[in-house]
Order: structure tokens, then sequence, then C-alpha cells
């Protein structure tokens, strides 16, 4: 605990002390005389039917913690003094009247109150009756956005809602205020129950020079915040973050020792001074009890952005992300940093959240509430431009207190001042910085934040080309070699010799497991190769967006262009199989003519018989399938128009069983394409052509035409007629039924009965005899019942 000497205190707090120090240290503390005085010359003014209906939803059911008015009445005169602070760096002649910034409370328990004085802004008489007696407005918020539009004096010294939960501990309540461009003080009077408050002229004077004291004379049931020490308790765990000191007027009691007082020398008959023997069994000292007060500051610690981070702990800014963001939940990392940009020194924290809005890319930052802007400690504004925090990183909670800004100018100016685009570029960095900083120090903790976060890095490697290699870093991708996500580095590392591709397989909304049992893939894992398999709509824009990694070229397994590095080794087989299989290459092309623009012998299949590829500029299925979800209004758009238009490759598998009897049937007809097993045939490969499609992950153009195909093979294969339909008996109605849906009942005696048809609760009670409403009490009346609303 820190106490100034009475001068300091004098000095640092603008007040005078009483001699007696059980007084309460206040030039003219209202007494019995002062009170009388204000009742003779007071006005009346009615409360507005909302303050009214206010004040006893706050005394009833607003707070649940009666503890909550000592932050409230806190928050309401750092308010003020924020309110001059920020308007004497213009005029700096408003603070002559009390110069010192500061809260003072004083614990005056042998006249039952709680005095609570701050030197802010004040309040004119008008102020008082409109602030105190109509509907609480925004505070600070309001103030600024009024301030930017050239009408801020208007909003001065307004309290906000929390000015009402004085009424939680006090039966009576007296507000004194000076404002600077007031002729007088005045003061507001009201107790918790009353539909009316008055106003007069303090009868003291100006006592204050400027600035608001509250006076709460307490209940019964709150005399236990007279307590200094939980009075203290409660200041530093609501407070301690406030921009002005707090001080209050603290008694210390001390024992001391009674010195006694000096005798003097006896002498004998010769004129020699006795000598005395000493005593056997000493006198204990006399002591006595010394009270000593004086102002005792309360947040002796500095806001915990201007502290050093090695002296903070990990609970202080967990509590002060919650607090300052509004957040339920904690906050994954943070980090904590000072940077100067030209002549003027920032101080930050960034927070990245446990949780991702889903919708965080139809928002800004503002929306989501991610900026907060201080300047020398006091709240400037929250948005600073609609782009300042990139859409990729608006989700991410930002704390910044300037040393300088030019405030005496508009918000656009403010907004294109330098030092503010440099704080910006150095913000991106310390965010970018704290990913990686977590993906390094923790890999678990980072990988439970992108799999929330994964879409905003992703937008932010398409949108943002100057972090692009950085965000790059930060991605994960699940790959047919890996357990967990990895990077695209760790691939790249892991490449086999000779290979110039980066392999990836794009499922958008599948799982892994789905990918791996695409036959895309299907030689990549045989041979030990490593594919990335992408499961985000994102991921091909960024495959896109991003050709290479690291020397090596992407390349999406299901399109043209696949190679592995090694096909010199087997080229001989390669081209045998070509030349052996080139027929039935020949015959399905000219069977797929509509469809397909080349059929070629796969290298990329091991098991399945043949699949269907994309050209290296044309769209893979899974392409196509995000292109057809954007058609809106049931039109096809012009991208998924085109993406039909294009042809296919249709890769056939030589050592497939299936390919090798299809091979077989081709070199049976020898030319006839007029026979049956022609006719038949050609029915195959159309069943081969869609199954392929369906496989490879693109759609069916006309599903019921395939259904009728495979349809027709199996019942050739069961020996059922082709032609046999199904024996289908159905009687038709034709008769048309009128008049209302719902007919009315036959009488209003047989309609349900109504609230309104009952005269009290017993008759309700016998309407519901029989029905199970179990928890249900019959046995009081609804007018009593007691439960929760939300009349705010």
């Amino acid at each position: 605990m820190r106490l100034l000497s009475v001068t300091t205190a004098l000095a640092c707090a603008g007040l005078v002390l009483a001699q007696d120090a059980a007084q309460a240290p206040f030039a003219s503390p209202l007494n019995a005389e002062h009170e009388a005085a204000i009742q003779q010359g007071a006005e009346k003014h009615g409360y507005t039917s909302d303050i009214a209906r206010l004040m006893k939803i706050v005394v009833s059911s607003l707070y649940s913690d009666k503890d909550v008015w000592v932050r409230e009445l806190l928050s309401n005169s750092n308010d003020a003094l924020e309110k001059l602070r920020l308007l004497s760096l213009t005029d700096p002649s408003l603070l002559a009247p009390a110069p010192a910034l500061n809260v003072s409370v004083v614990a005056d328990a042998k006249n039952n109150r709680i005095i609570i004085r701050d030197s802010g802004i004040g309040m004119t008489k008008d102020q008082l009756t409109s602030n105190l007696g109509t509907i609480a407005r925004s505070g600070t918020t309001e103030f600024l956005e009024a301030l930017e539009k050239g009408k801020g004096d208007n909003l001065l010294g307004q309290f906000g809602l929390g000015f009402y939960s004085s009424f939680l501990v006090a039966d009576r309540v007296t507000v004194a205020s000076k404002a600077n461009d007031s002729p007088a003080q005045y003061i507001f009077e009201s107790e918790a129950d009353a539909q009316s408050f008055s106003i007069a002229e303090d009868p003291r004077g100006n006592t204050l020079g400027r600035g608001t004291e509250i006076t709460l004379w307490l209940k019964d049931d709150a005399k236990e915040y007279l307590d200094n020490e939980k009075l203290r308790s409660l200041i530093q765990r609501d407070a301690e973050y406030g921009a002005s000191p707090i001080y209050l007027w603290t008694e210390t009691t001390t024992t001391e020792v009674i010195e006694p007082e000096e005798k003097a020398p006896e002498v004998d008959e010769d004129g020699e001074v006795k000598v005395e023997e000493d005593a056997e069994d000493k006198k204990e000292p006399e002591t006595r009890e010394v009270v000593t007060a004086a102002w005792s500051l309360v947040n002796d610690r500095a806001p915990l952005w201007m502290r050093d981070p090695k002296e903070v702990l990990e609970a202080e800014y967990k509590e002060f992300f919650t607090k300052t963001f509004k957040s339920e939940d904690e906050p994954l990392a943070w980090s904590h940093f000072t940077g100067d940009v030209g002549s003027t020194r920032f101080r930050a924290l960034v927070y990245l959240p446990s949780t991702l809005p889903n919708d965080f890319y139809s928002k800004d930052y503002l929306g989501l509430e991610s900026l907060k802007l201080f300047v020398r400690r006091v709240f400037i504004t929250s948005d600073l431009g609609k782009d300042y925090l990139p859409k990729h990183l608006n989700w991410v909670k930002v704390f910044i207190d300037v040393d300088d800004l030019p405030l005496n100018v508009g918000r656009d100016r403010l907004q294109k001042n330098k030092a503010l685009a440099q704080i910006k570029k150095n913000l991106v960095k310390r965010i970018l910085d704290l990913f990686a900083s977590v993906s390094e120090k923790d890999p678990e903790k980072y990988l439970e934040l992108y799999s929330k976060a994964d879409t905003a890095l992703k937008v932010g490697v398409v949108e943002d080309i100057k972090n692009r290699d950085r965000l790059i870093k930060l991605l994960r991708f699940d790959t047919t070699a890996s357990d967990k996500p990895t990077t695209l580095s760790e691939v790249v590392a892991r490449r086999k010799t000779g290979q110039s591709q980066l392999f990836f397989l794009a499922g958008a909304g599948q799982k892994k497991e789905d990918l791996l049992k695409s036959p895309f893939i299907e030689r990549i894992v045989a041979r030990g190769y490593e594919a990335l398999l992408l499961t985000s709509p994102m991921d091909e824009m960024i495959v896109s967006t991003v050709p290479e990694i690291e020397g090596l070229k992407f390349q999406d397994v299901a399109k043209e262009g696949l190679k592995f590095g090694d096909e010199d080794d087997e080229a001989e087989e390669e081209e045998e199989l070509k030349t052996r299989f080139q027929p039935l290459a020949e015959y399905l092309k000219k069977q797929l003519a509509a469809n397909v623009d080349k059929v070629v012998v796969s290298t990329r299949l091991t098991t399945s018989p043949c699949l269907v590829v994309a050209g290296k500029q044309g769209y893979s299925g899974n392409m196509e399938r995000l292109i057809a979800s954007q058609n809106q209004g049931g039109q096809e758009n012009f991208m998924a128009a085109f993406a039909k238009m294009q042809k296919k490759t249709l890769e056939i598998n030589p050592r497939a069983p299936l390919i090798e009897g299809l091979l077989e049937k081709v070199e049976d007809l020898d030319g006839d394409v007029d026979s049956r097993e022609a006719s038949d045939l050609a029915e195959t490969i159309g069943v081969l052509w869609h199954t392929a499609l369906v496989k490879s992950g693109f759609t069916i153009p006309d599903p019921n035409a395939y259904f009728n195909q495979v349809e027709l093979l199996l019942r050739r294969s069961l020996g059922v007629s082709e032609t046999a339909k199904a024996q289908v008996d159905i009687k038709a109605r034709s008769s048309i039924e009128t008049g209302p849906v719902r007919p009315a009942a036959a009488s209003s005696a047989d309609a349900p009965p109504s609230m309104g048809d009952f005269a009290n609760w017993a008759d309700i009670k016998d309407q519901l005899k029989g029905v199970d409403l179990e928890g249900v009490d019959f046995d009081t009346p609804p007018s009593q019942f007691k439960g929760k609303h939300d009349e705010l």
C-alpha cells in the first residue's frame, strides 16, 4: 500500500484535509444544515417513465452482483476524466479550475455514506437534469461520435446506465457537480423508490472547482462496503487499468512506545548523585495506539499494456482480453509489443481468439469489434478506415495505444495519417509472426487454431500479394503420406528423386478417407509418392494463384500432364501397350466422340479399368461442382456452361481385365457396326463412360438415361425380358373438394375454450383436469408467478 503525505495528497488530489483525521477529508462535506438548505431551494422534477422503470429493473434484476456499483461508478468517473483530458489536448485552459485529474473515494462510517469524487468534465444544471433524469445514453462512445461531427459539447459528462447501480446499495444518492461553463455548483438528489428527483444550487458553494461528487447513503444491508479493505479490493479488481489515479482515504493504526519523562537526579547529603540499583523486575514500557490518515493510491500499477511483458501473468492477459473485447472464450495466443513509427511510439496487444465467426468474410473488423485505438491511454475510436485490418485478419483482436496523434483533425484526416499507416504494416507483420510462433512452439495448439482459421488464411493467400509467401508457410494440408496436416515445405522435402511436380487431388467437402479411395492416386500411392488431399473449396484457388512451391509445380492428378520423373525407365513397355490397345482407343473415341477429345493408355491407374481426366486448361470434376454451386436463380452461368462444353480425356488401364475384354470384343467385330454384338458393345461402352464419370468426380448429364442403361444390363444378366413392364393398377381420383380446408366448428360450445372464457383460476384448473401437465404448479395463480423477465 502506498501512502501519500498530507501535503502531497493536497497537491495530487486537490482536496483540503480536515484537522481531525477521523473526519471526511473534504473542505465542506454535506451535513444536516446543508441538506435542509437543499430541500428548501430544490426544484422538483418527475422521472420519465423510462427512468422509473429502469431504476426498478436495476434494483430487482439487472445486476446479479451488488459489487458491480463500484465498477460502474468508477467507470463513469473515468469517462468524465477522459473527456476532459481529450478536450484539453486542444484547449489546456480547461484544466485550470482543477489541474490534477484523479478520482478519490472516502468511506465515511460515522455518517454511513461513501463519497466518490472526480475532477472530470463535470455537469451543468441542465445536464444533471437531462443525464440523470432521462434514459441513459452510451457515454464515451456517443461523445466521440458527436465530437467527430463537431457536436461533442452537448454530450459532456453524461452518465451511462451504470449510474443507477448506485441504488443497489444506497437508499439515497446525492450528486454534486460543477462544469467549467456553469456559474454555480448544483446538486441532484433522489431516492431508490422515488418517482421524482430534485435539483438545487449547492449551499456549500464551489467546493469542487470542476468535477462531480457522488454521495451514497448506504442501506442497512450494505454497510460492509464501509470496510476500507473490502472497498480497496473491489477498486483494484474493477478499476486497475483506468487511465486516472484512484485514491482511497485510508486510516492506519500503529502502536508506539510512550517514552517516560526524565526525572531530575537525586543527590545525597554530601551532594553526590544517588545511584539506584537495577530492579529485578523491569516494568513493561507503556504504549499507545496512534491513528494516522492519508490518501492511498489504489491503482498504483500501470495498465497492462504499459508494463513489461515479462511482468504480466498469463491469467492477466486472458482477463484483459475477455473484458476488453467482451468475449466469453479465452484467447488461444497473444503478442504484446512496442513499436516506433516516426517520432512517436505505440504499444499494442494482438490476440488470436479461440473461435472464428463463420461469416467473417461478409463483415469488416468494425462489425466484429476487433480493434480499439487509444491515445495516451484515452480511448479514441474503433474505426480507422474500412480496410485498416484486411479481410483475412479482421477477426484478430487488436489493442493499440499511441503516444501521440493529431486529434485536432477530423476522422478522414486521421485515417490517412502516416503513423497509422505504418502501424498497420507493423500490426500485420506481428500478427503473422504470432501465427508462425505458435506453429513452431506448440504444433498441437496451432492445428486447433488452424482447424478454425484455415479459410481465413487461404483467403489471405489469394488476396494479400505482399504477404503471400509468409501466409503460404502457415497453411496445412492432409496428404497421402502423413497422418497429420503438414506444410507444403515438408511435402517438398519428402519428394522423390527426379520429381518435378507437386501432386494434389481436390475434393471440396469430401473426407480424407474418401479421397484416398480415388482411382486418380492409385499409382501415386503404390509407387510411394505423396499427394496433397485438398478438401476445402478454397484449395484449388490457391494452387491456381500460386503455380509452384520451392521449384515444384502443382499438378492436379485429375488432369492431363501427370509426370513422375522416371518415365524413361518404362518407355519401351508403355509404347508396346499403346500399340496393342490402339484399336480399342480408336473405337472408344469414335463411340464417345460427343464427349471425349482423346482416349489414351493410362500411366496413373493400377486396378481401376478407366477414368476421366480434364485437359490442362480444363475444369476438374471438383471445380465443375464448385462452379455449378454458384448458379443463382436457376439459370446456368457462363462458366458452368463452358465447363459442360469441354471435352475430356478417357484413360484406360491396359492391365485391367475389363479393358482387355473390351479389346477382344472390338477385335472380334472386325469393323462390323450393324450387328447385335456391335449394338450390345455400344451400350456397354455407354455404361462404362458414365460410370467412369461418376468415379472421376464428374456429374452425369442425364442420370435417368444412365440408370436405364444399368437396368438393361441387369435384365440381361438375370434373363429378364428387356421389354417387360411392371403390372400397375392405379385408381385415378376425379372428384374435386370445394369449400374451406378447415371447416368451422359446429357450434361455439364445441370449440376449445380460450383463456378469456374463464373468470378465475379455479375454472382453468377444472378445464385442465386429466391433461398431463407434469411440473405445473396449480396452487399458484399466474399473477403470483415470480420468474425472471427480460424487459430490457
